[in-house]
């Protein structure tokens, strides 16, 4: 009797061992699967590889460079900032203030500018500011780089002919207003008219313009 007790319980430890390498066996072989396969799970979804979406390089648009004729063709603009007499040293002097812009990207020089100034059409005052390279620029003293897209201040003082010294004190002060003490000056306008020269960089081939200007600017 005890004999088959030991049988039994012999032939149920092998049936359990068993069971449990067929179980081991069948959970690795899932396992190998499953680090088998080339696609990997992540949130409960399959992830595919990520697609490049650039375009091709013969799909790219083309580029085109502006020569230096095309950067610098446009004229330099030049406007009066103010006009006024002014006392130097017991003098009256004329001074007057412009703007040059460059609208061009590529840079220009501005050579000279020569202008004069009238009031009732009597000339009071002229001037020049630069000078003429002619074509070649062996020092930067005497004319006015402009970059592009950019401005320069220009101011002059000259003094004022003799028609002009007999309209102002030394004081700068309008002699008509004076004797008159009322405000006769301010109805009055200064003309200013001239002509500026520059030299638009465009690579081998460098263009000098010439441009005339005429504003006219109140009295104060």
């Amino acid at each position: 009797m005890k004999t088959r007790v030991l049988y039994a319980v012999g032939i149920g430890i092998i049936v359990i061992g068993v069971v449990f390498y067929l179980f081991n066996i069948g959970f690795l072989s899932q396992n190998s699967k499953s680090n088998n396969n080339p696609e990997s799970v992540v949130n409960g979804t399959n992830a595919v590889p990520p697609q490049s979406n650039q375009p091709s390089a013969s799909n790219s648009p083309e580029t085109t460079e502006l020569t230096p004729q095309q950067l610098n063709s446009q004229n330099l603009s030049l406007s009066i900032n103010s006009v006024k007499v002014v006392p130097v040293n017991n003098e009256s002097r004329l001074e007057t203030v412009f703007t040059v812009y460059n609208p061009n990207r590529g840079a220009a020089i501005l050579e000279t500018v020569t202008y004069n100034v009238y009031l009732d059409n009597v000339r009071i005052a002229s001037g020049d500011l630069g000078s003429r390279t002619e074509g070649f620029v062996d020092s930067l003293e005497s004319v006015y780089p402009i970059i592009g897209n950019q401005s320069i201040v220009l101011r002059d003082r000259t003094p004022l002919d003799e028609e002009g010294n007999s309209l102002f004190d030394s004081q700068g002060k309008f002699l008509p207003a004076i004797a008159d003490n009322s405000n006769s000056s301010t109805s009055k306008v200064y003309d200013v008219n001239g002509t500026y020269f520059y030299t638009l960089n465009r690579g081998s081939d460098a263009q000098v313009r010439e441009n005339a200007f005429d504003f006219q600017y109140p009295l104060n």
